[in-house]
């Protein structure tokens, strides 16, 4: 009878055991990936709504390490206590990729800015139907342009001036002397100038100026690029944690991931983000 018994005892426990096994292997599986995305992101609702598609595609958990600007993220990856960055790229995503700190980088996704001026429009900018035009308005009156000190505003600005053949003078084009970067809407409409800012921050109400109205957005000129940056040699991920980074990345970028994004910006109540296949620069030659 004992032996019976023990016996059942001992198949119903090497069944417990398995089982707890395999709930242990399929939590390993799935692993955790740390991310640090750029405020915008976070602020437009759009990650919120993107990471649960993300989760659900690739059976990786996600947890968000930092939304921040540049500075507060940047530190967040270097140190480890990011996985994956999504950020605007440029001279420092360049910088860590050098440093071996950051690895692959692949464009996902592009955000927009737009023009914001008097609400009184005096150069027409409103209805111009797109950047080119609106700053060949504002150059033939002399409105006031106030050139904006943050790095993706003046990117995008030199490119319109050169795409629209304008000649910027100090009669109508104005130094931006704001202190912090979100006043620049106050030093415009003290001056009653346009100015070329982040779409998200001012639909958002984060950069405010009294009398000041968004006049322009949409044109696909004024976009600039997402990118995932994966860790590098120098990063402290582990191996099973760049594997599944990877499987993330892999993922945003395909068509399902791409078509993914867009059901997470329209669900935060877009257009915030915009797909990797819509760049809005174009090149000489047309290539």
């Amino acid at each position: 009878m004992s032996t019976v018994v023990n016996v059942g005892w001992t198949c119903g426990l090497r069944i417990v055991v398995s089982m707890l096994l395999v709930a242990v292997a399929s939590v390993v599986q799935a692993g955790t990936v740390k991310v640090a995305v750029v405020g915008g992101i976070q602020l437009s609702g759009v990650w919120d709504a993107l990471r649960p598609r993300l989760e659900a595609a690739t059976g990786v958990r996600i947890t968000l390490a930092a939304a921040a600007n540049k500075a507060g993220i940047l530190p967040v990856f270097v140190r480890g206590d990011a996985d994956l960055l999504l950020i605007h790229g440029g001279a420092e995503t360049f910088a860590l990729q050098a440093r071996g700190v950051g690895g692959r980088m692949s464009v996902w996704a592009y955000n927009e800015h737009a023009i914001v001026g008097p609400a009184e429009d005096p150069a027409g900018v409103h209805g111009s139907g797109d950047a080119a035009t609106a700053f060949r308005r504002i150059a033939a009156v002399r409105a006031p342009f106030i050139a904006f000190r943050d790095p993706g505003s003046h990117e995008i600005v030199q490119r319109v001036w050169k795409q629209a053949g304008i000649t910027p003078t100090p009669e109508w084009v104005r130094l931006d002397v704001s202190e912090r970067s979100h006043d620049i809407l106050e030093l415009a409409a003290k001056q009653r100038a346009y100015v070329v800012v982040g779409a998200i921050p001012v639909s958002f109400g984060r950069m405010q100026g009294d009398g000041m109205a968004l006049l322009l957005r949409g044109d696909p000129a004024m976009r600039r690029a997402y990118v995932a940056l994966e860790p590098g040699e120098a990063h402290p991920a582990k191996a099973d944690v760049r594997d599944d980074v990877r499987k993330v990345v892999d993922y945003l970028v395909s068509s399902a991931g791409q078509a993914a994004l867009a059901e997470a910006d329209r669900q935060a109540g877009g257009p915030w983000l915009y797909g990797r296949d819509v760049a809005g620069v174009s090149f000489p030659g047309g290539y």
